[in-house]
């Protein structure tokens, strides 16, 4: 059976919770990469009923919670403070 990137990853965030840079950096491919890979694993987990989970990103700043995003890559900048300290959304596999 041959082993693809997106096996792995799931394989991965079925263990534990690494940001988008975390995978970017052990697969080393870019973070574009992965961004692609996550949207494809949450499409192909939902017949399996598992799910891509994410920790939302939260202004450091604020505190502003960025709530029901589908955006999969970290905010660029907080919509109440215009503050550019945003964490990275966690991903992990349920």
């Amino acid at each position: 059976m041959m082993r693809t990137i997106r096996k792995d990853i799931i394989e991965i965030l079925e263990k534990e919770k690494h940001t988008v840079k975390q995978l970017s950096d052990y697969f080393g491919v870019p973070v574009a990469d992965i961004i692609e890979d996550l949207k494809h694993i949450r499409q192909t987990l939902k017949p399996m009923h598992r799910k891509l989970v994410e920790q939302n990103p939260l202004c450091k700043h604020c505190g502003f919670d960025f709530r029901n995003r589908e955006k999969l890559s970290r905010p660029s900048r907080c919509p109440r403070c215009r503050s550019e300290d945003i964490t990275e959304p966690v991903f992990w596999v349920e």
